[in-house]
């Protein structure tokens, strides 16, 4: 099957090259705006007659080149992507009104900011990327555009087809390249003739326990720089808004937030990757991370641990090779029932890190406990099934 999988890089662009890559987000920006103000206009001129408002037709990116010049010096194909960003977000926004849209509700779209200070554009014509020599071509940019990876690229990179570029701009001023290839995956499922599994249950203070005791000891890096980042975030508020000392502050803070995201994604790559590599079949449970994060006041404990992040990335290289990860449903008591006799504590609180099982006397903790739990469900459902796909969902009431 074919499968698309994206590489992103931080790109190293000179001062001409920095210039331009800014003056595309800003016309892009601009382009997306344009057209959103337009929408507006007309629907409310033309909301009492819905068949002439449908058929209206709105200006396309020639006739605002036409009326703004500098529209012309910047990359066509990255300007009619963001009419087509725009047209996305109107059809969830409608999706989302009519009920055809799976999730939360989604909003009407809104008008981009330049003060959010991160910006970025998608590009597919006339692009080249040259993984050896950790270089990129990109149109209206003469020059080659160098790139930075301090990993080992994959070899199914250099046979997959380059589809397009996604120019990012972080909020302390990096700049970053994703490069988006499309190729042929194989992926044969898993056997029964495997028998590496492992369970792995959520922790807040650990990341994640697994069925046999181990946990990565995550610092919880968001806690670690939470008073000085309210400290400087208190100083930013007495700078004048503009100003080069309040520009000065701003980057500051936005390179001490990436340095906790950095932290936490590098420990969520490397034990996603141990994970995947040790094991066959990764068992966790099925978790509301939002609804945990809006009860309790787990909120930023809930968040900093990343778990949807480190969910997605078992799942992604699950399939890049061939194993499979497996989701319990989330009315399973993992973390109630004892691992050993089976016996469920129905009134275990959130508080109860650790508890002995009265019937077979067991002392638990209680991620540990879950863990084997889970461990133990996967092995239920695999006696079950012949083969799985890269992200199973388990059925409860199958066991």
């Amino acid at each position: 099957m074919f499968i698309q999988r994206a590489l992103k890089v931080r790109i190293y662009p000179t001062s001409n090259q920095r210039t331009f890559l800014n003056k595309t987000l800003g016309c892009c920006r601009l382009i997306y705006n344009l057209m959103l103000d337009d929408r507006i206009i007309m629907y409310n001129f033309l909301k009492d007659d819905p068949e002439l408002l449908h058929a209206f037709r709105y200006k396309t990116e020639k006739e605002y080149k036409a009326e703004y010049d500098f529209l012309k010096e910047v990359d066509a194909f990255a300007l009619q992507q963001s009419r087509r960003n725009l047209e996305s977000a109107y059809k969830n926004f409608f999706d989302s009104v009519t009920g055809n849209r799976k999730g939360e509700k989604v909003g009407y779209p809104r008008f981009k900011a330049k003060k959010e200070h991160h910006d970025s554009y998608r590009t597919g014509m006339s692009i080249k990327a040259d993984l050896d020599k950790q270089t990129i071509k990109l149109p209206k940019i003469h020059d080659l555009v160098k790139f930075k990876h301090r990993f080992n690229i994959k070899s199914w990179y250099r046979y997959a087809a380059l589809k397009n570029i996604t120019i990012s701009r972080s909020a302390s001023g990096k700049y970053y390249a994703s490069l988006l290839y499309e190729g042929e995956q194989d992926y044969t499922g898993y056997s029964q003739s495997q028998e590496k599994i492992v369970g792995c249950d959520m922790s807040l203070a650990r990341c994640y326990v697994d069925s046999t005791g181990y946990s990565p000891g995550y610092g919880r890096e968001y806690r670690k720089i939470e008073q000085k980042l309210a400290l400087l975030q208190r100083w930013l508020s007495r700078k004048t808004k503009g100003s080069r000392n309040w520009e000065k502050l701003r980057v500051r803070i936005a390179r001490l937030q990436e340095r906790a995201a950095h932290i936490r994604r590098e420990l969520q790559e490397q034990e996603s990757f141990r994970l995947i590599k040790e094991y066959d079949v990764i068992v966790i449970e099925d978790l509301s991370i939002k609804g945990m994060s809006r009860g309790l006041r787990l909120g930023k404990s809930v968040m900093d641990v990343g778990w949807g992040t480190f969910v997605g990335m078992l799942k992604y290289k699950a399939l890049w090779h061939d194993k499979t990860v497996l989701v319990a449903d989330k009315w399973y008591p993992s973390s109630k029932m004892c691992h050993v006799c089976g016996w469920i504590k129905e009134d275990l609180m959130l508080r109860d890190r650790e508890w002995v099982c009265p019937e077979c006397e067991t002392e638990h903790d209680r991620d540990e406990n879950a863990a084997r739990n889970l461990r133990a469900y996967g092995k239920r459902v695999l006696l079950q099934r012949q083969e799985l796909t890269p992200m199973d969902m388990g059925a409860l009431a199958a066991l």
